[in-house]
């Protein structure tokens, strides 16, 4: 199960925001009386349910995708690999007839 919350208890436009990964869901909930929302990222909606369910129980409204257009992989962007190095190809090996 694997949940990152991006943005707790923010605006509903957050969720709007093309630069968050396409795995990014806006879950809205209702917390002490007060409609709440929370982008999260995350590799299913049952892995949110699960938690958010466990939370809030009832006051769970909605569970919707945001309009994230990253790659997961390539989030936060200009990362593009976990140690945040180029990865680069090597040029091909001359070969030597002899």
């Amino acid at each position: 199960m694997s949940l990152n919350v991006i943005h707790e208890k923010c605006e509903k436009q957050l969720a709007e925001d093309k630069s968050l990964p396409k795995n990014a869901y806006l879950v809205t909930y209702v917390d002490k009386e007060k409609m709440s929302y929370d982008v999260v990222m995350a590799d299913s909606k049952v892995d949110i349910f699960d938690q958010y369910w466990d939370k809030y129980k009832e006051g769970l409204q909605d569970i919707a995708y945001a309009n994230g257009q990253v790659k997961p992989s390539m989030w936060p962007l200009g990362s593009s690999n976990s140690k945040g190095k180029k990865v680069t190809k090597k040029p091909p090996r001359k070969r030597e007839n002899g």
